[in-house]
């Protein structure tokens, strides 16, 4: 099966290619706005293949400027973070006071909640590898730290991962759709092969590393606190806090906290989970009170979780 060509610009006359290229971008990516500087673009293409909850773009591009406006709170399409790929050419790209200069083979990632903008002053193509938002803030819980910053091509990791994406594109309109659908969970865990994504600096000591381990492992676990976790260790919960102050900027609580609510989060867009009411959802990742979960649900992910879960079943 093919992917859906989209846009040819070398198929239309020179007076509707700009135009029709921003409707194009419109329909496409909801709150985004495209101006070809290029006053006779000579080319340009969109391609899509969709890989179940994912989506994979492949844009060749004139010289453009690209904007794309915030969503408001109520806004339930608000279900993808995007990781793009500079396969050929350059472009710079901007969100959340963040600046990165894209060259081949360098990625970024992009909130598509949030305002961005890009750029580009000659031909160029780029991936967009729209992935589904909760499971992969659910298995990095700092993803949203790394909106809008360079993932160098010279760093290896985050070239295998950009190399990966690059040939997915070639081969994925020949996978089966069960093939694509296993391929968008492998690309998430494969986040972690880019070295910014890695769930620990290199410079954590190893008792960070082991209450981590020990969070990850024990989070369900209603009544679970950071002294508990601290015991582990026979140290002080203000020494082990201090400890993780250092290597990850928060304290082990909010740790906890962070991984509870991001299971839940994925636990809500999880299709085999749909039996399940918020409240078992929330006991489940270790909340003990079902009201106090759904505020700061709310603050975290700026809509209740049953606003949450909906915009899964409309997906």
């Amino acid at each position: 099966m093919p992917g859906d060509a989209l846009v040819d610009l070398a198929a239309l006359e020179l007076p509707h290619r700009r135009p029709a290229w921003d409707d194009a971008a419109r329909q496409l990516f909801p709150g985004l706005s495209v101006r070809i500087t290029e006053h006779s673009p000579q080319r340009g293409t969109i391609t899509r293949t969709c890989l179940g909850a994912a989506e994979l773009y492949t844009i060749e591009s004139a010289p453009a400027e690209v904007h794309h406006r915030s969503r408001s709170a109520q806004d339930t399409v608000w279900t993808h973070v995007s990781l793009m790929v500079q396969s050929r050419g350059s472009t710079k790209v901007t969100q959340r006071g963040m600046e990165a200069q894209l060259s081949e083979g360098d990625m970024c990632l992009i909130d598509e909640y949030d305002r961005f903008a890009l750029s580009s002053a000659d031909y160029g193509t780029i991936l967009f590898l729209r992935l589904p938002r909760a499971p992969a803030m659910s298995r990095y819980p700092h993803l949203d730290r790394l909106f809008g910053a360079l993932l160098p091509a010279q760093e290896c990791g985050t070239r295998l991962l950009s190399d990966t994406l690059l040939r997915l594109s070639e081969v994925a309109p020949r996978l089966t759709q069960l093939q694509r659908t296993a391929m968008v969970g492998s690309v998430i865990q494969m986040l972690g092969v880019a070295k910014s994504f890695a769930e620990l600096p290199q410079s954590a000591g190893w008792r960070v590393r082991r209450a981590v381990d020990f969070i990850e492992l024990n989070f369900p676990v209603a009544g679970l606190t950071a002294e508990e976790i601290a015991r582990d260790q026979h140290i002080s919960r203000r020494r082990l806090d201090q400890l993780m102050q250092e290597a990850c900027g928060h304290s082990i609580a909010s740790r906890l906290w962070q991984r509870r609510m991001e299971q839940a989060a994925a636990d809500l867009r999880d299709p085999a989970k749909a039996g399940l009411s918020i409240a078992q959802i929330a006991f489940a990742s270790g909340f003990e009170d079902a009201a106090h979960f759904s505020r700061a649900f709310r603050r975290r992910y700026a809509m209740p979780p049953g606003r949450w879960r909906l915009g899964a079943e409309a997906a």
